[in-house]
């Protein structure tokens, strides 16, 4: 079942509703809003898009420990599942860059900040207690709701394969996904049931707003792997660059900083389902999610990821791209002057 991440920019009450609605019209099995603290507050909107859907699962994706105090989201997912009862998920990440340059705030404990959120929010579901010095209860009860993760750190990686009941992989290189999928199952090792691996692959469709594929490859660019980075001939300096063009909200001026190696890996230029499939296959990849761009346009985006699941079922035929030759199969370089 595809999922969707609403990355409309800022959206507003109504931009979220609808397209949560064309995403459920389409069958998607569930939706995440962005929790980013300079547009619209996440939680603001996804109790419209609870009270204007009837099937989908919504959630934040993904909320970060940071710019929230945990009993904040305990009592909004809490209040959410009133909204939307056994439809609520809670995606939790690290937070993007922004929270260090912008907020000030260092994230070199990200996985261990993420692990006492996760912790937290099962001891509420289990114990309804907040505090427990005090014996103070949360007054609005929270079931247990399922958690999913994302990351493109090795430490964050690896304690979502360790947490989450579902890992996303969203939009990490070509080159750097065998390695990245090793690292959550490597989390994973003790515990009884894996997470599901949804994969997120950042593809330019015909009608997909080159500017929204740019927004998400140069982010992704800063938070991949070191050794990939300078691979691409990203060094130190020019990410740092890179990342004051994009605190100051200029896309296009960091996107022009981005060496073309960088967004061949990060981007398939091909919609092909088959090497997509295939290499999805190669991965353990559960099911698909798409970026969510636009309401007229996510149900084929929808589509095509349900074309390529239906590819992942035993017997199914697919070229014989392997996860190692992901590269290649990325295709050509973007023209990030449109």
């Amino acid at each position: 079942m595809v999922g969707v991440i609403n990355h409309v920019p800022n959206p507003d009450v109504g931009q979220a509703v609808a397209l949560a609605q064309a995403a459920e019209g389409a069958g998607a099995r569930w939706i995440g809003v962005a929790d980013a603290f300079w547009w619209r507050d996440v939680w603001l909107l996804l109790g419209p898009v609870a009270a204007a859907t009837e099937r989908i699962e919504l959630g934040p994706a993904m909320t970060n420990p940071y710019m929230r105090h945990r009993f904040h989201t305990a009592s909004a997912l809490a209040t959410l599942q009133e909204m939307a009862p056994g439809r609520v998920f809670c995606g939790v990440a690290a937070g993007g860059s922004e929270v260090t340059a912008a907020a000030g705030i260092s994230r070199r404990d990200a996985a261990a900040m993420v692990t006492e959120l996760v912790t937290f929010l099962h001891e509420v579901a289990d114990s309804g207690t907040l505090d427990e010095a005090s014996g103070r209860g949360l007054d609005v009860g929270l079931d247990p709701v399922p958690i999913l993760m994302a990351g493109r750190g090795d430490q964050m990686m690896r304690a979502a394969g360790a947490l989450a009941d579902r890992v996303l992989l969203w939009a990490i290189p070509a080159s750097d996904l065998e390695r990245s999928v090793s690292i959550v199952r490597d989390g994973a090792a003790r515990r009884r049931r894996p997470p599901e691996l949804i994969w997120a692959p950042l593809v330019r469709h015909d009608d997909a707003p080159l500017a929204s594929i740019m927004h998400v490859a140069v982010y992704a660019s800063l938070n991949t792997a070191a050794a990939v980075r300078q691979a691409w001939g990203l060094d130190d300096g020019r990410g740092e660059a890179i990342r004051e063009q994009l605190v100051r909200g200029d896309t296009a001026a960091a996107g022009a900083l981005v060496p073309p190696g960088a967004l061949e890996d990060l981007v398939f230029e091909s919609p092909d389902p088959a090497p997509i499939a295939a290499i999805a296959r190669e991965l353990g990849v559960s099911s698909l999610a798409v970026p969510g761009f636009d309401p007229a346009t996510v149900a084929g985006h929808i589509d095509w990821a349900a074309s390529v699941e239906s590819l992942l079922s035993p017997g199914q035929t697919t070229t014989g791209t392997s996860a190692a030759g992901l590269g290649a199969a990325a295709g050509g370089p973007i023209d990030a002057a449109g």
